[in-house]
C-alpha cells in the first residue's frame, strides 16, 4: 500500500496516512498479563516523583497519562509490590533523563551531555556522597534506585547492571555527538546505537531483580505461567551466544517498535533518530521505508527462534532458570509495544486500538 491521502466527514478532510507492519506476530503474539500492584504504584509512583522533580500540574498529568506504571506491570506481572516499584521508579528516572537528549537542552550539547551521563553514572560507585536532591533531584533518584536496586541484587547481577548501564550512557553520548556533528549514520550503525540507547539491557537486568517471574514450558511455546522464584543465572550462561542473540533481539525489537510507534511524534518535532528517516535518505519513499523497518521486524522473528534452536543446555536447575529469563526478554518487547499503542505518549489515547487493528497511521500533512 502507497503513501496516500485519504479523506473522511464528507471529503473536507484529507489525511495522510501510512501501512505500518504487523508488530504481534510469532513470539510477539502473547497477550501480556498486567501486575495486580498496578493502581496502587501508580498513584504513589507518580505522586512520589512529581514531588521529587518538582512537576507543575500540566507536567504530572502528561506523565500520568504517559503511564509508565503500566509499562513495568506489563514487563513483569508477578513481582511484588516492591519489586515493582523500583522498576516503575527506574521508568521514570530513564523516560525525564533521555528526554533531554532527545528533544531538550542536551540534544546537540556533547559536553554538557557527558558531565550529565559521567555525574549520573558516577553515582553507583562505592563510597559516593548522596546526591542533593535539591540541586540535582533527577540525578538523586537515579541513586536511589540505584541503592533500591542493591537491596536484592547479587553481585554479580550488580556488576551486569552497570555494565548495562555504561552502554545506555556512552549509546546516549554517541547519539548527541551524531546530531551535533550531523552524521549520516546507515541502518547497522543507528542499530547499534539504538540498541543500547533504548534501554533494554539495563531492563533485562531488572527482570532478574524481581521475585517472581514468568516461565515458559519449553523453548517452543514459551507459554506463560507463574513462579515464585527469582531469575538465578551463574555468569558463564552469559556468555553464550543464544543469549547474547536473545538480548539484542529484544533490544531491537523494543527500538524498532518504538521508531515505528513514535515516527509522526518524531516527525512534528524534527527528531531524526529514527530508523524510517535513514531508509528515506536512502532515497525510499515514506511508505518504503516503514516497509523496510518491517522486513527487519519479521528477520527478528526468525532469529529469535533460532537462538532459541542453538541454546545450549546447562542441567535441569539452570535450565529452568534460562527459560524464565527467555521469557522475560520477550515480555519486555510484548510490554512495550502494548504499552505504546495504549499510552497517550505517542498516540492519542483512543487511537492505539485501531491503528493497531487497521495498521493505518495517520501522519501530519
Amino acid at each position: 500500500m502507497a503513501v496516500g491521502e485519504i479523506t473522511i466527514n464528507g471529503g473536507d478532510k484529507p489525511k495522510r496516512f501510512v501501512r505500518i507492519p504487523d508488530m504481534f506476530a510469532s513470539f510477539m503474539s502473547i497477550e501480556p498479563r498486567t501486575n495486580p500492584h498496578y493502581s496502587k504504584v501508580k498513584r504513589e509512583s507518580e505522586e512520589w516523583i512529581a514531588e521529587i522533580l518538582r512537576l507543575d500540574e500540566k507536567a504530572a498529568r502528561r506523565n500520568s497519562k504517559a503511564d509508565f506504571t503500566y509499562l513495568a506491570a506489563l514487563w513483569i506481572p508477578d513481582a511484588d509490590e516492591e519489586a515493582l516499584r523500583v522498576v516503575v521508579d527506574w521508568l521514570h528516572w530513564i523516560f525525564f533523563f533521555d528526554d533531554q537528549f532527545d528533544e531538550g537542552h542536551l540534544q546537540n550539547d556533547y559536553e554538557s551531555a557527558k558531565v550529565e551521563c559521567d555525574a549520573t553514572f558516577a553515582t553507583m560507585e562505592d563510597g559516593h556522597p548522596i546526591v542533593s536532591v535539591e540541586e540535582y533531584p533527577l540525578r538523586w533518584v537515579y541513586q536511589y534506585n540505584w541503592f533500591c536496586f542493591q537491596k536484592r541484587a547479587s553481585p554479580g547481577l550488580q556488576q551486569r547492571y552497570k555494565d548495562s548501564m555504561k552502554g545506555y550512557f556512552d549509546a546516549v553520548l554517541g547519539q548527541v555527538n551524531v546530531a551535533s556533528e550531523s552524521l549520516n549514520l546507515n541502518v547497522e550503525e543507528y542499530m547499534d546505537f539504538r540498541r543500547r540507547s533504548i534501554g533494554v539491557f539495563p531492563t533485562q537486568e531488572l527482570i532478574e531483580y524481581v521475585d517472581s517471574s514468568s516461565i515458559a514450558t519449553s523453548f517452543a511455546d514459551m507459554a506463560p505461567e507463574r513462579f515464585a522464584h527469582g531469575i538465578k543465572l551463574p555468569q558463564y550462561v552469559f556468555n553464550a551466544q543464544a543469549i547474547t542473540a536473545l538480548r539484542r533481539i529484544s533490544a531491537d525489537m523494543t527500538a524498532l517498535g518504538n521508531d515505528m510507534v513514535s515516527y509522526r511524534k518524531d516527525l512534528i518535532q524534527g527528531v531524526e533518530h529514527n530508523v524510517i528517516f535513514i531508509y528515506r535518505r536512502k532515497g525510499l519513499s515514506e511508505q518504503q521505508a516503514v516497509d523496510a523497518l518491517g522486513e527487519m521486524v519479521n528477520r527478528l522473528y526468525k532469529e529469535w527462534y533460532r537462538a532459541l534452536a542453538e541454546m545450549p543446555t546447562w542441567g535441569e536447575k539452570v535450565d529452568r532458570e534460562v527459560l524464565k529469563y527467555c521469557c522475560g526478554c520477550r515480555d519486555i518487547a510484548i510490554g512495550d509495544h502494548y504499552w505504546e499503542f495504549k499510552s497517550g505518549r505517542y498516540l492519542k489515547q483512543d487511537e492505539g486500538d485501531i491503528v493497531r487493528q487497521t495498521r493505518i497511521l495517520e501522519l501530519p500533512l
